[in-house]
């Protein structure tokens, strides 16, 4: 009977579940998006594989290096069809600018089977002039136009484009753009050292058979089968996916929290609304379990049809993600197991205990209920329990945030995390006392703007705070999370530019595109320049400090300590830098223990401690975790390796037409502003934000289906006051603008207490850190966040748009005549 019962009900109302299925669907459709692309990361790094090791039936390595002689050998192995040395060496190029910019090139091979590219437009390099490129690196080239790449030494090779080659997304493996004919590769790098041998082995032998034979006849190296080594690549790469999976993980996980929270208030409002039918039911003998089970039985059909639907979702998002992170490659959308099974199982589990409780209410209604005319009430605004439970959360986060500013940075962000979670529970606690006053302020506010609805509006969100606080705490946190990752975003992009400005007095920072250092009489050649008052080079090194093992630092000249660059001091003085000086970082200092005045004996050199700096990170500024004077890095250098090397130009920005003809004998030389460098790392930053931007969006467009489905369950409910209000004189558009008004109400109490918890979370995170010595500003980003207020308010009448068209075409008798 029950069973009948819940097919009845429904197919008798299709339209009350729509709205919850809608938000179920886009939180399956973020899970299997996720599943998706997680296995989409692997997919396109299996194919990278495939391809890089395509026709591969032998892999031949060696720690010690491996040459021509090696090859040669090989070659002449029984078995051996074909055998190419790969070989990929930094090979600069000059783009269509005319600046040098990093890039890497390989050498044809000459079997074709062995070749790890598809060719796309023209042919491969056939002469030691020609070159082909990969398709994303020569967009903006046509064939048969010049392509300058610089060797080693910065000599500079023109090779004319023949041709452009398609490839799988490269997924970390490390495929160059570049192809030379291998007379133009050994011009470009003639001391290039293999790093593999790369085998394919005759037809009628087997790739064990070619391994084993390998073995027997070179000595010292390492061979394994072609597919043994597609396994190691894809091993060696695979941290980097999994960790991109988890990323999106996360957002689904918040995704699945807002429809879960939307599914219980719908259910909640759908089981008040049969109470007279749960009554009916116990009366002809429905046990309470039976009415339970009922309920749980129609959220499980809700939750399966909308998780299938979700599913289908999922492949749209999945395919929309990759391309808002990578509009260059191609798009995998793969289909597992796992994917269906957890998808569909995660969203009807999630919806069946989304329903528990409003399914366990509907067991304590009486029969007796039956006998009544249900009059919609003012419901209750939660009691003592609440008010408690909301006290102890608050109690609990003001505790995390005393206890965050004595931790170190890792403990401080986590109970910063813990701080705004309980801040949230405690909001979620205290909603429905908080929506009656907040609804009558709003009411007031707006009556003398929209009239007599926005009256009705908020006294219809105050009769029931409950639903309406429920309706708004969805919203709350899709845009504190929002909030949050903008408002620490724009501290970071402000306390980089910030650190910048203070720290570094430099106007210009020249680097190398090579792995080359720059020319060592390039800086005295940039000092001679009209208009540069200094001009200081910058290494990066690693240096064993004996009893404190390697760490990497920084060397400077000495005289540019305090004149081009001025780290933060947190102790000692670092006015100019000697030799036998040392300045440690804030992390060095707390990792080592070390303090002004304390000694470091590296080799048979003792460097004094005389400061300990904060200093802010950026491509060719980095101070590293310690500072020496340039004089005295080649003594501790480990083994005398030195890399990023650089060159802080103190000069105005009306020098930089002068600084770029003098460095025209350095063609790897590149020269950036310091407003250029502060705009890379804000492109960085902004990318990733607009990327989280578009992960939440789901979590807030969930939000706003429940409160388009909140009004729209509140619409059948109040069909009689409708109507008794049309009765009365209130026209079909006062009462549709009463129901967007209150659907505005909702979103703005929603919204105001979303961005405080974010951008209140944002300012203890920023403090945090920043008592942590990261360069970090509490800013707001008044743009931003008038954007997210102004899409809330948007967004909400759009929400209200199909419940007030309802309530609008309602026939008046009809309504009068409602039970």
């Amino acid at each position: 009977m029950m069973l009948r019962t819940v097919i009845a009900g429904l197919k008798a109302r299709p339209l009350r579940l729509l709205l919850s299925a809608v938000a179920i669907a886009l939180g399956v459709a973020f899970v299997a998006g996720s599943f998706v692309l997680s296995d989409a990361v692997g997919a396109g790094l299996r194919a990278a594989v495939a391809v890089d090791t395509r026709g591969v039936d032998a892999s031949i390595s060696s720690k010690g290096p491996l040459d021509a002689s090696v090859l040669d050998k090989v070659r002449r192995v029984p078995g051996v069809a074909a055998a190419e040395a790969r070989v990929t060496v930094n090979a600069p190029l000059r783009d269509t600018a005319g600046h040098p910019k990093d890039s890497a090139a390989m050498a044809l091979p000459a079997d074709e089977r062995l070749r790890p590219f598809d060719l796309a437009e023209g042919r491969v390099p056939s002469t030691a002039t020609e070159i082909a490129m990969a398709e994303e690196s020569a967009r903006d080239r046509a064939l048969g136009s010049p392509v300058t790449v610089f060797d080693t030494n910065g000599g500079a090779h023109t090779f004319t484009l023949v041709g452009k080659f398609s490839r799988p997304t490269d997924s970390g493996v490390g495929a160059p753009p570049l192809l030379l004919h291998p007379e133009g590769f050994q011009q470009v790098a003639p001391d290039a050292q293999i790093g593999r041998i790369l085998v394919r082995a005759e037809p009628g032998t087997s790739a064990e058979q070619l391994v084993a034979e390998l073995k027997r006849s070179i000595d010292r190296v390492d061979v394994v089968t072609g597919r043994t080594a597609a396994a190691l690549l894809r091993a060696e790469v695979a941290p980097n996916s999994a960790m991109l999976a988890k990323f999106f993980t996360m957002f689904a996980v918040l995704a699945m929290v807002v429809a879960a929270m939307v599914i219980a208030n719908s259910f909640t409002i759908m089981v008040t609304q049969r109470a007279r039918e749960s009554a009916l039911l116990r009366c002809i003998g429905a046990a309470k379990r039976q009415v339970f089970a009922g309920v749980l039985a129609e959220a499980a059909a809700v939750g399966a049809v909308a998780s299938a639907v979700g599913l289908a979702c999922g492949f749209g998002v999945a395919a929309a993600l990759q391309a808002i992170g990578s509009p260059e490659s191609p798009v995998y959308l793969p289909l597992t197991a796992r994917t269906v099974v957890a998808s569909l199982s995660l969203g009807v589990v999630v919806t069946v205990l989304a329903a528990a409780i409003p399914a366990w209410a509907a067991t304590r209604v009486p029969p007796v209920e039956a006998l009544r005319t249900p009059v919609e009430g003012k419901a209750g605004r939660g009691g003592r329990v609440r008010v408690v439970l909301a006290a102890a959360l608050l109690a609990g986060a003001i505790a995390a945030v005393a206890l965050s500013f004595g931790s170190d940075v890792d403990a401080g962000i986590a109970l910063s995390i813990t701080a705004m979670v309980a801040l949230l529970g405690a909001t979620l606690a205290i909603g429905p006392l908080l929506a009656g006053p907040v609804m009558r302020v709003l009411g007031a506010v707006f009556a003398p703007v929209l009239g007599q609805p926005a009256k009705l509006a908020a006294l219809n969100a105050d009769r029931n705070p409950k639903r309406t606080a429920a309706s708004a705490a969805a919203l709350t946190i899709g845009l504190a999370v929002v909030s949050l990752t903008t408002t620490v975003m724009a501290g970071v992009e402000a306390g980089q530019n910030q650190g910048l400005d203070e720290q570094v007095r430099a106007g210009f920072v020249v680097s190398s595109v090579s792995t080359q250092p720059l020319p060592p009489k390039l800086p005295d050649t940039l000092a001679a320049v009209p208009g540069v008052e200094a001009a200081a080079p910058r290494a990066t090194f690693s240096s064993d400090l004996g009893r404190f093992g390697p760490w990497q630092l920084a060397a400077v000249r000495g005289d540019a300590v305090g004149s081009i660059l001025r780290p933060k001091i947190v102790a000692g003085n670092l006015d100019r830098l000697g030799p036998g000086e040392l300045a440690v970082s804030s992390q060095l200092a707390k990792y080592t223990g070390l303090t002004v005045g304390d000694t470091v004996q590296v080799g048979s050199v003792a460097l004094k401690v005389v400061a300990v700096y904060d200093a802010v990170s950026a491509p060719g500024v980095d101070l590293g975790l310690g500072l020496v004077d340039l004089a005295q890095m080649p003594a501790i250098a480990m083994s005398g390796a030195t890399y990023d090397h650089s060159i802080l130009v103190k000069a105005p920005a009306e020098a930089r037409q002068a600084l770029e003809k003098a460095l025209e004998a350095a063609p790897l030389a590149k020269l950036t502003s310091m407003a250029e460098l502060k705009d890379q790392s804000s492109v960085r930053l902004r990318s990733t934000l607009n990327l989280m931007w578009a992960l939440t969006a789901l979590a807030v467009l969930i939000a706003f289906a429940g409160i388009a489905n909140t009004l729209s369950l509140s619409v059948l409910e109040r069909t009689r006051e409708s109507a008794l209000l049309r009765a009365l004189g209130l026209t079909r558009g006062g009462l549709g603008a009463a129901l967007a008004a209150e659907s505005v109400f909702i979103a703005l109490l929603g919204a105001a207490c979303g961005l405080v918890l974010g951008i209140g979370s944002a300012w203890l995170l920023t403090e945090v850190a920043k008592s942590a010595g990261e360069t970090m500003l509490f800013t707001l980003p008044w743009g931003r966040l008038a954007a997210l207020l102004g899409a809330a308010v948007l967004a909400a009448p759009l929400a209200a748009l199909l419940p007030a068209r309802r309530a609008a075409r309602g026939s008046l008798t009809a309504g009068m005549a409602e039970q």
